[in-house]
This record gives structure tokens, C-alpha cells and sequence, in this order.
């Protein structure tokens, strides 16, 4: 079982070897030629170069031939050490970026296509972090690691055989560091690979501490409140434990490095030289040219056939590496965002939630549901209000109208189909969507409205109207650079900073821009003053008599919006719709059993 394993990981290291030269094939030439050209010129010299320098006056050479080789060599090692010099400092640094940008496409595009709900599994993240952490090192590695152990192998094929030519008993020294390389490398590699799993934990602790600290959006309750304490105990406990894994690991490294060090270097030098010297000096079985080839090849062969086992144990430590990466990249998205199916239709007439229930991941231990047997229907036409307390199930229905999650039971119906048979882009396309925890980009105010790059005049003037319908093209025209200015300051020192109201306008215009035939706005007013609400109410109103928008969902606790904008109210209560009414009977009718709960916003039934 464990040799399977190891050619599995041998098979996800070149996992990596694949994806690279699916980028740049001639990168991964290059990698090849380069570290072929720098171990033959390392055997050439240890060997070619030292046996014919050493037995010119053995073989009766003359000093013209001796200069001439010489010359000749020069002028071949002038070449390979210029191609190497050009791939370091001029090849790779042009290509690395390249490189670098393909890997993390290809994480973003996988990262982009998995389902929503692995977002709230830490099993899942940590495997997403792993992957995007060390993807471009680890494909780095293995390009470098796989090119050296080919060029490394030919070379020591040539110096050993060289050895044994010379002497046979020779011959068995080269093999004595390698043996023992192989076995202490394969065991530091292997702790090291567990240290490094168990540190990252801590890293990301430390990391989220660091990305809080330099974020815009956290400044304020960091400066008035005593926030930073707890985050100055977060980091202060993944400091911790980052030293409590150094202390467990440390020992045991420095031991086995120690042994690796003595063992297989210097013991085997002196060896070989002591053998060689008898062999020329007592015995005179080997002439003194041979002598100095022995005594240069048991260094370099050495260095090369280390290197050699180095490059297999590493090869099999980004392998361990490389089978997270190919786990998070055969992830199969039970919604995939590229779904097909079948083509929407033209008018929505309903959309249905047919004895709906719904749990999260991870909760089926416990048996609790999000949503318990949810009954409703949306008609073509209708503005319907989604109210209840926090925690009863409004923004779950939300994610599942979206499709960001399927039902754990039951079926959502447009027009009487299944959602899932609807092409899943298409479907979402038919609602407009702003939810309470909209974020804006560092982009332009148009970009951050129509959410894709603006390339026609159409996209323009779709966002403009959107500004339009959500009240934010004044403010808008009033910015340096109008629409086209870009949001925050992280890349733009001239950047827009909005307040809440306006950034909030600017989401709800979002909604508006995808013309689509359903609008869900996720309390489109919480963040504006009173004189905003009531333009929004009339924003609202204008756009319902004008027919923008044809059919609303929208989920708010503010009294005006309940009653001048819809048509009825759903209340919500764990996990169920308890209540559905007009506004008129429901908020504002003293006899009815909701009145109170909702003008009072205590929903309890």
C-alpha cells in the first residue's frame, strides 16, 4: 500500500509538470537545456577536463594540443554558462510572471465554479488556501527539481562509469552517498511536509489578523472600540502555536541533518582519497592522472548523485503538496456554474417553492434545518416584502431563489420547472439581486454597477440609467471624474470614498442594470437617512408605475417601505412563513395578530 502511495505521489507531482508546460512548453525546454548544459559542465571538468590535463605528459601530448583544448573548452564552457547567465537574468524573469499568472487563473477560475456552501467549510478553505499558497512555488519546484534530476542522472552515469573504468572497488563509494541521502532526505522531507500542514492554521490566524489591521472597512470599530486587544491576542496565540511547532520539529531536524551532514559527505571523501592514494602510491595499480580524476570525481559524483536523490525526495515532498492542489481542481461542484440546461423562459409567470426544507453542510448530525417546509408562490406583477427576525430563514431563501444552494428537500419552480433543468446563468440573469453585505471594487462607479469590464456604449448607458433609477446619478456627476471614477483609494489616490447611503444607492443600481424581470433587494434602505428613504420609496413607486420593475422581492424592517411599496408581506419564523397578508391588514390593522410584532419588529407568533 505504501509504494502505491508513492507513485501517486510521484504521478501529482509531474501533476505540475503538465500544468507548466500547458502554459509555456518552451519554458520546460529551457529548464532542461539549461540544467543538462550546467551538470555535463560540471562532469566535464571533474573528469574530461582534469584526466587530460594530468595525462598530457603520460600520453606524450604537447603543450600546442594541451592549449588548444584548453582554448576549445574555454570557449564551450564561455557558451553554456552564457545561456544559463540569459535564462537567469533575462528568460525566467520575463516568463515567471507568466507563469505565475496562469496558475492563479486557473485557482481563481476553479475557486469562482465551486459551490458557495464550501466557503463555510474549514476543511474545504484550508485545502483552497493550501492550493493557492503554494501553487506557484511548489510548479516551480517540480519544473526545477525534474530538469535537474535528468541532467543530474546523465552526468552521473558518466562519472560513475569514468570510476569504474579506473577502479571497480572505486565505484562503490559513489553509491554510498546516495543511499544514505535518499534515506534522510525522504525523512526530513516528510517532517518537514507535516510541520509545514500544521503551521498553516497558524499562518492564516496571523494573516487574517494583518489583512484586518490594513483594511479600510474595519478602521473605524478598530480605533472606538477595544477590538484590537482581541486581535492582538489572535496573533499573539498563532504566534504561539507557530513556536510550539517549531519546538516539536526542531530536535528531530537537526539531529537527522547532523547525520546526513557527517555520514554522507566527509567520511565518504576521505575514503575514496585514502583508497585512490593507496591504489596509486602502493600498490601502483592506478597511474597519478587517474589519481587526480578520482580524487575530483568522488566530489563532484557525489554532489551530483545527492543532488540526483535530493530532486527524487523533493519531487515526492510536492507531490504531497501537489495532491491538495489536484484535490481542490477535481472538485466536482454539485451547482456548476457552468451548467447548461435548458434555455428560460421568455415570461416569467411564477416562481414556486414546493415544500421546501434546507440544511447547511455539516448539520446533518444535528438534524437542524435552515428552512422547514417552506410553501409560497411569486407572481408576475407582485412586490412582496420577506420580514422575521434574524436568524429565521430570510436570507436562506434568498441563497436558494438565487440558486447558490439547492434544496435539501423539495422543489423550487419557475413557470412549474425544476430550476435546476434552467441553464444556471440564465436563470440567475432573470434577478436583479442586491444583498445587505454588498461590497464595491476598487474599479469605476460604471464597473461597479453593470459588474463585468465596460467595453460598449450600451453597457454605459445601461449603467447610467440604473444610477438613475436608484437616485445615485447625482452624487455620481458630482465625482472628479463622474461614472468613470474609481471607488476607494487602494489603487487611486484620487479613488471616491462613499458614505454608506451612497455606496448602498450604488448597489441597489446594480439591481436595476440587468433589467431583469425580478428585483431582490436585501434592505435596500438600511444604511440611508430618512430623507433617502423616502426617495427611495418614491424611486420605487415611479419605477413600479413606469414598469421597470415588474416583480419584487425584498427583504426590509422599515415601516414606510412595507406599506407604500408592496403588494403583500411574508413574515418569517424559524425557518418557516407563518403570515402572509397585505401591508395595509398587516402592519398598520390593530387587530391583527402581526401588527405589533412588526411595527415593534418583534416577530414572534
Amino acid at each position: 500500500m505504501k509504494n502505491k502511495f508513492n507513485l501517486h505521489v510521484i504521478s501529482d507531482s509531474l501533476y505540475f509538470l503538465k500544468i507548466i508546460w500547458k502554459i509555456h512548453p518552451r519554458r520546460v525546454i529551457f529548464s532542461f537545456v539549461g540544467q543538462i548544459f550546467s551538470y555535463m559542465e560540471w562532469a566535464f571538468f571533474s573528469v574530461v577536463f582534469m584526466k587530460y590535463l594530468f595525462g598530457a605528459a603520460e600520453f606524450g601530448r604537447g603543450f600546442p594540443e594541451t592549449a588548444a583544448f584548453i582554448a576549445i573548452s574555454m570557449g564551450v564552457i564561455f557558451l553554456t554558462t552564457g545561456f544559463q547567465i540569459w535564462m537567469k537574468e533575462r528568460y525566467e524573469p520575463c516568463t515567471d510572471p507568466l507563469l505565475y499568472e496562469k496558475l492563479n487563473e486557473m485557482l481563481f477560475e476553479k475557486a469562482t465554479n465551486v459551490d458557495i456552501a464550501c466557503y463555510e467549510d474549514a476543511a474545504f478553505y484550508d485545502t483552497y488556501t493550501k492550493a493557492a499558497s503554494q501553487a506557484y512555488d511548489r510548479a516551480q519546484s517540480v519544473l526545477k527539481n525534474t530538469s535537474s534530476m535528468i541532467g543530474a542522472f546523465g552526468a552521473s552515469v558518466y562519472v560513475v562509469a569514468t570510476i569504474f573504468s579506473i577502479h571497480p572497488v572505486a565505484g562503490l563509494f559513489c553509491f554510498l552517498p546516495m543511499i544514505g541521502n535518499f534515506f534522510f532526505s525522504k525523512v526530513i522531507n516528510r517532517i518537514e511536509y507535516e510541520k509545514s500542514m500544521e503551521v498553516i492554521p497558524y499562518t492564516r490566524r496571523q494573516n487574517y489578523v494583518n489583512r484586518v489591521l490594513y483594511l479600510s472597512r474595519y478602521a473605524k470599530e478598530i480605533r472606538m472600540t477595544k477590538i484590537k486587544n482581541v486581535l492582538d491576542d489572535t496573533y499573539e496565540e498563532a504566534y504561539g502555536g507557530l513556536l510550539d511547532i517549531i519546538q516539536k520539529y526542531w530536535k528531530r531536524l537537526c539531529i537527522l541533518g547532523l547525520l546526513r551532514g557527517v555520514l554522507c559527505f566527509p567520511l565518504v571523501f576521505e575514503g575514496m582519497w585514502l583508497f585512490a592514494a593507496y591504489c596509486a602510491m602502493v600498490t601502483k595499480s592506478i597511474l597519478i592522472g587517474d589519481f587526480v580524476v578520482l580524487a575530483n570525481a568522488i566530489v563532484s559524483t557525489t554532489w551530483m548523485l545527492t543532488s540526483l536523490t535530493q530532486s527524487i525526495a523533493r519531487t515526492y515532498q510536492n507531490g504531497l503538496y501537489a495532491r491538495t492542489l489536484r484535490e481542490f481542481m477535481n472538485y466536482r461542484a454539485q451547482i456548476p456554474e457552468d451548467w447548461q440546461g435548458i434555455g428560460v423562459p421568455e415570461k416569467v409567470e411564477t416562481l414556486e417553492l414546493k415544500n421546501v426544507s434546507f440544511r447547511y453542510p455539516g448539520q446533518e448530525k444535528e438534524g437542524k434545518y435552515a428552512l422547514s417546509h417552506v410553501n409560497c408562490t411569486f407572481t408576475a406583477g407582485e412586490r412582496t416584502a420577506l420580514v422575521g427576525h434574524n436568524g429565521s430563514g430570510k436570507s436562506t431563501l434568498v441563497k436558494l431563489l438565487m440558486r447558490l444552494y439547492d434544496p435539501t428537500e423539495g422543489v423550487i419552480l419557475l413557470n412549474g420547472v425544476d430550476i435546476r433543468e434552467y441553464n444556471l446563468q440564465e436563470y440567475r440573469n432573470l434577478i436583479g439581486t442586491t444583498f445587505q453585505d454588498f461590497v464595491l471594487f476598487s474599479m469605476s462607479v460604471l464597473e461597479n454597477v453593470i459588474l463585468e469590464k465596460l467595453e460598449t456604449e450600451e453597457q454605459r448607458k445601461a449603467a447610467m440609467e440604473a444610477l438613475k433609477k436608484s437616485g445615485a446619478l447625482e452624487q455620481t456627476e458630482k465625482l472628479e471624474k463622474g461614472a468613470d471614477t474609481i471607488l476607494t483609494r487602494e489603487f487611486d489616490e484620487k479613488g471616491a470614498v462613499l458614505s454608506g447611503g451612497q455606496a448602498q444607492k450604488i448597489a441597489v443600481a446594480r439591481s436595476f442594470a440587468k433589467n431583469a424581470p425580478i428585483v431582490l433587494l436585501d434592505e435596500p434602505s438600511s444604511a440611508l437617512d430618512v430623507t433617502s428613504q423616502k426617495m427611495v420609496i418614491k424611486m420605487m413607486r415611479e419605477l413600479m408605475e413606469k414598469g421597470y420593475i415588474k416583480s419584487m422581492l425584498f427583504i426590509t424592517h422599515e415601516l414606510p417601505l412595507l406599506y407604500n411599496v408592496t403588494d403583500d408581506i411574508m413574515v418569517m419564523y424559524a425557518g418557516q412563513i407563518v403570515e402572509r397578508g397585505s401591508a395595509k391588514e398587516m402592519v398598520f390593522d390593530p387587530v391583527h395578530p402581526y401588527s405589533h410584532g412588526l411595527m415593534g419588529s418583534i416577530l414572534v407568533p
